[in-house]
């Protein structure tokens, strides 16, 4: 039978654990609720630049940057954002597909046609440059979401 004294050592160790998978589920947590934000401001670009692209809109290079800056902002973050503690099938409900974890090349790969897409969308100076480089943009999105978003 434990004594007082190892019973408090083994009750403080068990805190002390249960304390650190608390907090490691709340940094998973934290993780994937950051990556929704980043993709809620990302689509807070498309909700500019598609309306530009179908010609509902007129090209406002203001708008665009304001987009794109709030896009940034909300994906600072965006390396940090994928520990295997943020895995489907974890404690908070992810979008993510496991391809991100078993294809990581592929994964960089599409984040890095992304970001040169983007780049360029946010480069254009009047709606011809825009039209010229966003379909490149939307066809990054869509070869991300097929492949590695559920």
């Amino acid at each position: 039978m434990l004594g007082f004294r190892a019973l408090k050592t083994v009750t403080a160790a068990a805190l002390l654990l249960g304390a650190g998978i608390v907090s490691a589920s709340a940094d998973a947590t934290s993780s994937i609720q950051a990556r929704q934000a980043c993709m809620k401001a990302n689509g807070g670009v498309m909700a500019v630049a598609v309306p530009i692209m179908k010609g509902e809109k007129a090209f406002d290079k203001a708008a665009l940057d304001a987009a794109f800056a709030k896009e940034k902002e909300a994906c600072a973050g965006w390396a940090d954002w994928w520990g295997d503690d943020t895995k489907p099938g974890g404690a908070t409900e992810t979008w993510a597909k496991e391809e991100i974890w078993t294809d990581k090349a592929g994964f960089e790969a599409a984040g890095g046609a992304y970001v040169k897409a983007a780049t360029a969308v946010a480069a254009a100076t009047d709606e011809a440059s825009f039209k010229a480089a966003f379909p490149a943009l939307g066809a990054s999105c869509q070869g991300c979401h097929e492949k590695f978003r559920r």
